[in-house]
């Protein structure tokens, strides 16, 4: 015998006939009341929680000269997770630098107090058992802090979708430098004029991005205040957002874009 449609039309009549009113509505897509009650469509899929946004960021030379526009164009989430997922991300790396070594002493780690301090009873005063009690100046402490780790975990790929996401989230304030940091000495006073050059402010925060930098670079760096130098290898999240400018390498701008761009290797 031959397939016909009226046989599959009638088996899927029959299916829906055996559902309860909610799970009909469910498949229907449409509302209907139960028990006073009304029931809601049937819960849509949610979507994509990736996509790619790209950007045009300036660039210019060492010198602080227009050398035109680059792209960054990286994997981020959605706007619908997007803040919540960042968020999350700055809260594990500011929890997981805490060392955690906060400790005080009990009543009885506190030297002495071993005495009574005068009999129980006669003196008028309150009794008292040990000269080292939490009421006492030079007493114990009563729940105070004691060595504790405070790291948290969160999974490789959701921190690295984070901090494509504020990097991406960034765009406006990023300048590269075309042909990378020149720095021929280290000394602060010219890499500030460099860097003024380029556009940041000196009551700006800066975040300074290198790829494989010479030592120049950090030691002109390390003295400025509110100027915060790193690799590429090791960015941090908080940097990235607590910054006014963001100084990138033109190589350190290439691997960006291949590492949390879309097929980089963040996401192998």
């Amino acid at each position: 015998p031959g397939f016909r449609h009226s046989d599959v039309r009638g088996k899927m009549a029959s299916i829906t006939s055996s559902l309860s009113l909610s799970a009909k509505a469910a498949v229907s897509g449409r509302k209907v009341t139960l028990g006073g009650k009304r029931v809601a469509h049937a819960v849509k899929p949610r979507p994509c929680c990736v996509q790619a946004l790209a950007a045009d960021v300036a660039k210019v030379s060492f010198a602080g000269v227009s050398a035109g526009t680059t792209s960054l164009d990286l994997k981020i989430a959605s706007p619908d997770v997007a803040k919540g997922l960042v968020h999350k991300y700055v809260v594990m790396v500011r929890q997981n630098a805490r060392r955690g070594t906060a400790s005080t002493l009990t009543k009885s780690e506190v030297r002495g107090g071993g005495r009574k301090p005068f009999k129980q009873k006669g003196t008028g005063n309150a009794r008292a058992g040990s000269t080292r009690t939490p009421l006492k100046p030079g007493g114990g402490v009563i729940f105070g802090p004691k060595p504790k780790d405070w790291s948290i975990k969160m999974n490789k790929k959701e921190r690295r979708l984070a901090m494509a996401t504020a990097i991406q989230s960034a765009a406006g304030a990023i300048i590269v430098v075309d042909g990378g940091l020149l720095a021929t000495s280290p000394k602060t006073k010219a890499m500030r004029e460099a860097l003024t050059a380029m556009g940041v402010g000196e009551n700006e925060k800066l975040y300074l991005i290198t790829k494989d930098a010479p030592e120049n670079v950090t030691l002109a760096t390390r003295n400025m205040a509110k100027v915060v130098q790193t690799d590429i290898k090791h960015l941090n999240v908080y940097d990235v957002l607590n910054a006014d400018k963001i100084v990138v390498e033109e190589s350190a701008m290439a691997y960006i874009n291949d590492f949390y761009g879309v097929g980089g290797g963040a996401w192998a």
